[in-house]
């Protein structure tokens, strides 16, 4: 682990786009702030292994439903007169445990 000291205002660059600033410093609490490009997810570490936990978890559950194979055909046909229409399979639905991931991903601030 590197450990640097830095004053309010001062910054750390971590490779290419992510910046970390001090912000404020308090008792018993640093205040930091971090720039990081929108594809780059940033979360405080109990967060990170919450979300962790979730997604194993529903892999687990996927895997323990089973997947159904990507390449088995299961178009549906409607019957339109003399002529049949093929329309596209339905997405298939999520595990709960995704959408809670999903919805857990909140949208970034424009900067």
């Amino acid at each position: 682990m590197l450990v640097l000291t830095r004053k309010p205002g001062e910054q750390i660059v971590i490779g290419h786009g992510i910046r970390v600033t001090v912000v404020s410093v308090g008792p018993g609490r640093v205040k930091i702030g971090v720039e990081a490009p929108p594809e780059v997810r940033v979360d405080r570490a109990e967060i990170h292994e919450k979300v962790l936990l979730e997604a194993e978890a529903a892999a687990d559950v996927l895997a323990a439903v089973g997947r159904p194979e990507a390449d088995a055909p299961c178009p549906t046909v409607v019957a339109a007169g003399d002529t049949a229409t093929r329309l596209p399979s339905p997405a298939p639905a999520r595990h709960p445990a995704v959408e809670r991931l999903m919805a857990h991903r909140l949208p970034r601030k424009p900067r």
